[in-house]
């Protein structure tokens, strides 16, 4: 460190410069930095689940759903005539793979052995009698009826189209409204996975600049009220400034892509990147009012505040880094910008800082240092407390954790899609509408395997579908068996399935000769051995998405039980994918995080200093997950996070056990030693604090509830990390590591006192 900063020094123009073009060309890669806003990036991509739902979208053309709801009195001539016209404008757009509404909903009748397929609205016939024609239809149908066009008071329709997965649901949703707004004259409300998407891109929009701009200058004001200068306050933001626009800009030039979650690294560049020049930055003011000449009060800083500075800074980037192993794509992303962000901003703090510094007049004016009023009072008077109070203090934080574990065993999993969104935005509201007028917009998707040409598994389809009507939360249900079951009844009049399989064969031949073949592939392989059920539902939870599977699950095994093999996947049942990943991820992150801290920490000084060190970060990640259990907060894609950013932005703990035993190298008995320690790097620890919960904070003002709930809690997360380094700590080293080694001072050391 010390080689470093003399280089910094001899060097300090060539540094500056080399700076400024590495940052010219990386910054450059910011204008191709694309953004991710695709539902798919949330799901883990090697879960069954996942592999299953791109399977049965090869094979059937599924697409993302899309509903319209619209509002009226839709048993009229004019409802139905703008219907026609909006069904059509709907089937324009591109992207639009398919729309099925009442307008173009069909009917089958027997022509000498043929099927005739007639809609079942003729703009052309809309008396009195012909629309009471078809609204018995729609009540008595086996397609249509329950409620899937048209609900039962008459007063709401829906529309439902299939989006293409490889379209841009941006343009298909801009598309979708403004046909709305055009061809029906009430009131319309959209809801369906591809809003998922366009709400995202909106709030990404607008949080990424917001919430950093905002993070940036809570940060710049906690360091002005620390440093009362504008140096102070611009240096920091320099250094992370450089070390955002060297990650944003290598993802650019990489290919890879901003999603919804990477307003959390970004913040989190700025908060902890603000802190290593805020420890140096701290040292070397304080060097200076003891009588230091410049440049040697910044190889001092450099030197030994600097150490703690490389520590914490690696720890943090090490404990990022294992988010890696995600097999969720939008947590890897976020964790490769935040230690890619958080090591350039180390290493401008190590290296740029310096030179700068070097080039710059000394400060006219000093902050306060040891013994004098402000925080030298306070923390003189906390010391002696710890020091009167250590055991005591080191027993209180064993309560504490106990308190906190016994909370974490409350926290309850919850990645569904729709609690990421706030309970009043329109997003919000237009699914509860739909859910509460039919039934939901999400959908499971049973996947059939055997010959569905028998009519045994016909039947049992037709029961299963029955079955789970019957489960709460779940909506109407579709398979090739409602069709088959139509056709017979329109080719032989009688209600029921074909008695034998070639009796099912031939009619399904005879409705393609008829009708359009998409109808039965959608459902079907043409080759029978393949089906879809469609179950539409309406959970709003993980927890209520596993009852309702395994109730699923139940049905199947006493209707359709060995008869088929299936499998069972949708947009909603992915989100228990969701959850394994996480909790996965949330265990594997986690550990490794503790562990990679613990070796880097004991590499550089020792093994004992590394463990006091954690001591104060485990007891704060015990304590946060223990409020996350209290509150009723759920575990999602965002607090799952909370252990490995606390493990990494609360190394910053480590500089005041560095400067413990900096001190005892050069003598000082343990209780002096720490509490020269505590005057020195104490008011540093409380505006670290100060500055990390200012950037988090900023995250509260999120639309985005993940986000906005992580925001709060590492904003508790820091306020205690910076309690608990100002007590727990100390005590730690006192009881601990009263004797660190080596204790020898090092060659050419020189003292810090006056």
């Amino acid at each position: 460190m010390r080689s470093l900063a003399a280089f910094a020094i001899r060097r300090s123009r060539l540094v500056i410069a080399g700076f400024a073009v590495l940052t010219l060309l990386l910054g450059a890669g910011l204008t191709r930095m694309k953004f991710d806003d695709s539902i798919e990036s949330m799901y883990p991509v090697d879960a069954p689940l996942t592999v299953l739902e791109h399977q049965l979208e090869k094979t059937f053309g599924a697409g993302k759903l899309l509903v319209a709801v619209v509002e009226g009195d839709i048993y009229t001539p004019q409802a139905l005539t703008d219907l026609s016209s909006l069904t059509t404008a709907l089937q324009r757009i591109p992207g639009v793979e398919r729309v099925t509404s009442v307008a173009n909903a069909t009917r089958m009748a027997d022509d000498d052995g043929l099927l005739r397929i007639d809609k079942v609205v003729d703009p052309q016939h809309l008396a009195a009698n012909d629309i009471a024609g078809i609204r018995d239809f729609l009540a008595t149908s086996s397609l249509y009826g329950h409620g899937r066009l048209v609900n039962a008071q008459g007063t709401a329709a829906s529309v439902l189209m299939q989006i293409s997965s490889s379209g841009n649901p941006h343009a298909v949703v801009a598309a979708v409204r403004e046909a709305l707004a055009a061809d029906w004259p009430g009131a319309a409300h959209l809801a369906g996975s591809p809003l998922f998407e366009v709400e995202m891109r909106s709030i990404a929009l607008r949080d990424l600049p917001l919430l950093v701009g905002l993070a940036a200058l809570l940060i710049v004001l906690m360091l002005y009220l620390n440093f009362r200068s504008f140096r102070g306050a611009f240096l920091p933001l320099l250094a992370v400034g450089i070390g955002g626009v060297w990650a944003v800009g290598a993802m650019g030039w990489l290919g890879a892509a901003l999603t919804v979650l990477n307003v959390i690294g970004l913040v989190a560049i700025l908060a902890v990147g603000s802190s290593f020049s805020l420890h140096l930055l701290g040292r070397y003011a304080y060097e200076l009012a003891t009588g230091r000449n410049k440049d040697d009060a910044i190889r001092l800083a450099a030197s030994e505040t600097g150490l703690g500075v490389l520590i914490s800074g690696v720890a943090i980037s090490a404990a990022m880094t294992t988010l890696v192993l995600s097999s969720i794509p939008t947590v890897r992303a976020m964790g490769l910008l935040t230690a890619a962000g958080v090591l350039a901003a180390l290493v401008a703090s190590l290296l740029l800082l310096p030179a700068i510094l070097h080039l710059l007049p000394v400060p006219r004016r000093l902050p306060e240092h040891e013994g004098r009023a402000g925080s030298g009072r306070p923390l003189r008077g906390l010391t002696r407390f710890v020091i009167r109070r250590k055991r005591t203090i080191l027993v209180v934080a064993v309560l504490l954790a106990a308190v906190g574990a016994i909370g974490a065993t409350r926290i309850v999993p919850d990645t569904a899609v729709l609690n990421y969104f706030r309970k009043d935005s329109a997003l919000r509201q237009s699914f509860d509408l739909v859910a509460r007028v039919f039934g939901g917009t999400s959908q499971v998707e049973v996947q059939v395997k055997g010959d569905l040409t028998d009519p045994a598994l016909l039947r049992a389809m037709l029961a299963f579908e029955h079955g789970v009507d019957a489960i709460p939360g779940v909506g109407a249900s579709t398979s090739i068996a409602d069709v088959i079951q139509t056709i017979h009844g329109a080719l032989t009049g009688s209600a029921g399935l074909p008695d034998t399989p070639q009796a099912v064969a031939q009619e399904l031949l005879v409705y393609q000769m008829s009708g359009n073949v998409s109808d039965i592939t959608q459902l079907m392989t043409l080759d029978h051995s393949q089906g879809l059920i469609q179950i539409t539902t309406s959970a709003t939870s993980t927890e209520s998405v596993q009852k309702m599977l395994h109730a699923i699950e139940g049905v199947a095994a006493t209707t359709i039980g060995d008869r088929a093999q299936l499998g069972y996947t949708g947009p909603l049942l992915l989100q228990l994918a969701i959850q394994d990943a996480l909790l996965h991820d949330f265990i594997v992150s986690l550990t490794l995080a503790i562990g990679l801290v613990v070796i880097i920490d004991s590499l550089v000084r020792s093994l004992a200093a590394a463990l006091v060190t954690i001591l104060a970060l485990l007891v704060t990640i015990v304590l946060q997950y223990g409020v996350l259990g209290y509150l009723g907060l759920p575990l999602d894609l965002a607090t799952m996070l909370l252990g490995t950013l606390a493990i990494g932005v609360g190394d910053y703990a480590i500089h005041l056990t560095v400067r413990y035993m900096e001190e005892r190298r050069r003598g000082r008995p343990p209780e002096a030693a720490m509490e020269q320690s505590l005057m020195t790097s104490g008011r540093s620890i409380v505006f670290t604090a100060l500055t990390l919960g200012a950037g988090f904070a900023a995250m509260i003002t999120s639309n985005f509830v993940p986000i906005r709930t992580l925001g709060m809690l590492m904003d508790f997360t820091v306020v205690s990390i910076g309690v608990m380094s100002l007590t727990v700590l100390p005590a730690a080293c006192l009881v601990f590591l009263r004797n660190p080694r080596p204790l020898r001072a090092r060659k050419g050391e020189v003292s810090t006192h006056v």
